[in-house]
């Protein structure tokens, strides 16, 4: 059956039932209206009326709950001993409870404890100690007696000179253990009568019995029965306010009902309570064994308006008003609500929460849409968590593939430092230092850890050897190329001694090809060097240099000349033919070799290399300052040519004076 047909029968039917409410109108139907909606008025009544018993009762109850299921609790009142964690957790439900009042009572010794605020020792001392032969304390030893896991008690503390409703919680040892004793709050009795008893209707009188019938609140405070645990035959009970046998008997067919089917919401019975007539509106609440009553005088309550109905023109507006309800109810019954349940699935769905479910009977249109909705649901929550565990595992592998790989980085970085402090050691700083100790700089500077770049010193009686050299490469490849230049020039000074550089780098060219045979499969990698070096005869003052690719530089005051070698490398597949170049030391002279990297170095304005040019120009502007000057004056050259730009290359440049000179004569060429 289709929205359409479903609409119009509900209106058919709303509108003959406002037909026939009209032709009721009269004295009769008005007695029957008010019979009817004073039935109705104090079943709805009990029923609002017990939940909110039920809202505020479970809240306590189930904080009183929490704060004995507490491991500290437990052991505070197996223990006795300073409560510590107990004391601190017992004041934090307090401040939750609503009557801000807590208590603790210990089984074996019979200590009870209790605090409201107001006494800051409240858990070191209890407030006073339960006798089981006291009639006062009765309760305590019913409760436990009970054995049940809570008990709701109305009842006036004496000793602490209180009267409430008692929220009390069994502590056991640990379930089904044995009893540690009690942990609760309460609720002042004033307040809670004026909360759920106490009504501005005329006519209207609200009260709570239990299920043994005995009264537990009401707004006549002489009818409740107090301590109502401790009593096997409570005297102030319901019964005891009607008078009439069979009424008794109904009013407990009423209860009964209402106990074996909780769920099935109240039920109304008409006694005479008290002598008066009264229509009993009543609501079981299962959870404490609670009945709440609701008391309606017809006579004085305002169940319904009589002047309303007599007059016909607001009969028919009310009827108008009742038909536009019953309409309004009708259409959101069968197609707002369902659509607002979509919209509203719609919407989690939207906001990632694909796990909705609709479920429905209806066999409309709108039944066939919720289904479709519901199996679009399914659909998309399988997709997602299939890809859920897709990325899950994804993530899995690359976690576990990012750990491989730093470690691997770790050991990495570990070898090339240690290869770094090796070959930092390789460098003759100290040599250059027992001989020059102020006539040398050394400016080296690897790209990496290690780098292809490096110095060489060689000192004998009356001469010394100084050079650098520039492998092909940086970082792990140059080094590893420095170590075979290395080789192959102490190779070269054992047999040819420090006096010929020129005869020097071409025993090194030699000695570098034969340890890289050119038959190797990787020949067709870069394995040149740049080679410069300078012997200087002490006794004489003359400078003879020899360079394979790189130059010298020679500065006399603020003039600076560059003496440049041979234009090819060690290495290279054409061999080179080096010559000599004899120079005299003059008065202040200062030789520099350097590497390229120095020289290629980008930076400035328009990323531009350092230059030959603006090197030389660098050292005249501080060829006459001491040596150790001169070495912290390139380096912030180089660091403000720089700027922001990496470093490209390694970098090593030394500077270097021939010790105890005086003035020479200019240099000289020779072969």
């Amino acid at each position: 059956m289709g929205l359409r047909w479903k609409s119009g029968l509900w209106l058919a039917a709303l509108l003959a039932l406002l037909l026939l409410f009209a032709l009721l109108a009269g004295r009769a139907g008005l007695d029957a209206f008010r019979d009817h909606f004073g039935a109705g008025f104090a079943r709805n009544h009990a029923l609002l009326q017990a939940q909110k018993l039920v809202t505020l009762i479970t809240r306590e109850l189930s904080l009183s709950q929490r704060l004995a299921e507490l491991e500290s609790v437990r052991r505070f009142l197996r223990d006795g001993n300073d409560p510590g964690q107990a004391g601190i957790d017992a004041e934090r439900f307090r401040r939750a409870f609503a009557d801000a009042s807590v208590f603790l009572i210990a089984h074996d010794s019979g200590h009870y404890y209790f605090s409201d605020g107001s006494a800051p020792d409240a858990w070191v001392k209890p407030s006073y100690t339960l006798q089981r032969g006291d009639p006062k304390d009765g309760w305590y030893f019913a409760t436990v007696r009970d054995a049940r896991p809570y008990a709701l008690n109305v009842n006036v503390d004496e000793k602490l000179k209180v009267t409430k409703v008692w929220f009390n919680v069994l502590v056991r040892e640990d379930e089904g253990g044995r009893v540690l004793g009690l942990a609760g709050s309460g609720l002042d009795l004033t307040r809670f009568l004026a909360t759920f008893v106490g009504t501005v209707d005329s006519g209207v009188t609200n009260f709570i019995i239990n299920g043994d019938g005995a009264i537990l609140a009401h707004p006549d405070q002489s009818l409740i029965e107090y301590a109502a645990l401790t009593k096997a035959a409570p005297r102030r009970t319901l019964h005891g306010l009607v008078e009439d046998g069979a009424e008794r008997k109904a009013l407990d067919r009423m209860l009964a009902g209402l106990r074996e089917a909780p769920g099935s919401g109240g039920d109304v019975l008409r006694v005479d309570l008290q002598g008066q007539p009264r229509v009993l509106g009543a609501a079981y609440v299962p959870e404490l064994d609670w009945y709440v009553i609701t008391a309606v005088d017809l006579g004085a309550a305002q169940v319904i308006d009589e002047t309303v109905l007599w007059p016909l023109a607001l009969g028919a507006i009310a009827l108008l008003l009742l038909f536009a309800a019953a309409v309004s109810m009708g259409v959101d019954r069968l197609i707002l609500r369902p659509l607002v349940r979509l919209t509203d699935s719609a919407r989690r769905i939207a906001a990632g929460d694909y796990r909705q479910r609709l479920h429905t009977r209806r066999s409309d249109e709108l039944g066939s849409l919720t289904r479709a909705f519901d199996g679009m649901a399914r659909q998309i929550d399988a997709h997602t968590s299939e890809l859920e565990n897709r990325v899950t595992e994804r993530t899995r592998d690359l976690a576990q593939a990012r750990d491989r790989i730093a470690a691997t980085h770790r050991q990495i970085q570990d070898s090339i430092r240690y290869a770094g402090l090796i070959q930092h050691a390789m460098l003759p700083h100290r040599e250059l230092l027992r001989a020059l100790p102020d006539d040398h700089f050394v400016l080296w500077q690897p790209r990496d850890t290690v780098g292809g770049d490096f110095y060489l010193f060689r000192e004998a009686p009356g001469q010394f050897l100084v050079g650098i050299v520039d492998c092909a490469g940086h970082g792990v490849p140059g080094a590893f190329m420095t170590m075979i230049a290395h080789a192959g020039f102490d190779l070269a000074v054992q047999e040819l001694g420090l006096s010929d550089p020129a005869a020097l780098l071409k025993r090194m060219d030699s000695a570098t090809r034969t340890l890289l045979p050119g038959d190797a499969p990787d020949r067709h990698l870069a394995t040149n060097m740049d080679v410069g070096l300078c012997h200087v005869d002490l006794a004489t003052g003359r400078v003879t240099f020899a360079g394979a690719h790189a130059d010298l530089y020679r500065c006399e005051g603020t003039r600076c000349e560059q003496i440049r070698g041979s234009r090819r490398s060690i290495g290279e597949r054409r061999r080179a033919i080096h010559e000599n170049v004899v120079l005299a030391d003059g008065p202040g002279c200062t030789y520099y070799l350097t590497t390229d990297g120095f020289l290629d170095q980008a930076g400035g304005e328009r990323g531009y290399g350092f230059g030959n040019r603006r090197f030389a120009d660098a050292l005249g502007g501080i060829a006459a300052q001491p040596m150790k000057s001169q070495e912290e004056a390139l380096r912030r050259r180089l660091a403000d040519h720089q700027g922001s730009c990496p470093q490209r290359d390694d970098i090593a440049v030394i500077g270097f004076r021939v010790p105890g000179r005086a003035a020479a004569p200019d240099p000289v060429s020779g072969g």
